[in-house]
This record gives C-alpha cells, structure tokens and sequence, in this order.
C-alpha cells in the first residue's frame, strides 16, 4: 500500500531540491570567481615585478600595447578588490546557504521517518 505524504513535506522536498541547484550554481560561480582572482593576482605580481618591455592588455579578441602602466596598475588592484569583495560575499552565502540546506535535509529525513 502506498503511504500519502502531506503536502507540507511534499513542498519541503521541492524546495530542498532547489535550494540544492541554487547552492550548487553558487559554488560553481564561487569557483569560477576565486580562479579569476587567483589570475588577476598573477597578473598584477607579474605587472609589479617587470623591469622592462612592452605590455598588452586583451580587449575582446585584440591585443592592445598598453601605455600607461601605472593606470593599468591601479585598474588591474581595484578590479582585483572588487572581486575579492565580490568573493567574500558569495563565500557568506555559500556558507548559510549550505547551512539552510543541512538544516532543511535533517528536518526532512526526520519526517519522513513517520512515514517509513
């Protein structure tokens, strides 16, 4: 015989399963943030440690010579700041999105024990 599962539970299980794809698309795009950050650091050692010759910046599919390194210096560390602000934020929301899930799932496996 099959159990009925109530409503509530049922719509608890669905929002478990999206608050599932939500945690797992911000920990992709975490991801993708932190190596964009960890290459925009590389770069600005890079820039910080050259003694000489000519640097290119891409713009789109170009490569342009740039002439103002100290303005592509400054750039370069506000962008840098911007992602790290960015990253924290999204660690923040990781963590209590993660947190929520925990939560939701052992409230969820707790119920369904009644029905078992």
């Amino acid at each position: 015989m099959a159990v009925s599962i109530p409503k509530e539970l049922q719509d608890k299980l669905a929002s478990f399963e999206q608050i599932k794809a939500q945690l797992q698309m911000v920990m992709a795009q975490r991801a993708d943030m932190d190596t964009r950050k960890r290459e925009m650091e590389s770069a600005v050692k890079a820039l910080e440690e050259r003694k000489e010759g000519d640097v290119y910046r891409r713009v789109g599919d170009l490569m342009m010579k740039v002439e103002d390194i100290e303005g592509l210096k400054k750039s370069m560390s506000e962008e840098l700041e911007v992602l790290s602000v960015r990253l924290r934020s999204m660690e923040t929301q990781e963590k209590s999105m993660k947190e929520y899930y925990e939560n939701l799932g052992k409230e969820l496996n707790e119920s369904l024990k009644r029905y078992r």
